[in-house]
């Protein structure tokens, strides 16, 4: 967890609220803020946070697949 709030330290209050709540990238399943600074996607008009800009393209290829992970 105190990766994750390092991580978050610069982002807007917003954002860090967003990525808080979210707290694990559906992609990779790992915590935000382990592989670095997280990044926001907007997929399907739903803003998504990943760990690292290497499951961008994953995210991005299957939405329908990663977005239900975030609903579960």
């Amino acid at each position: 967890m105190e990766k994750m709030t390092e991580a978050l330290a610069d982002f807007s209050e917003e954002d860090h609220k967003s990525a808080m709540k979210q707290h694990f990238c559906p992609v990779s399943g790992e915590m935000l803020g382990t592989m670095g600074e997280p990044e926001k996607v907007k997929v399907q008009g739903q803003q998504v946070w990943i760990c690292c800009d290497s499951c961008k393209d994953k995210l991005l290829a299957d939405p329908d697949k990663y977005l239900a992970k975030l609903n579960d």
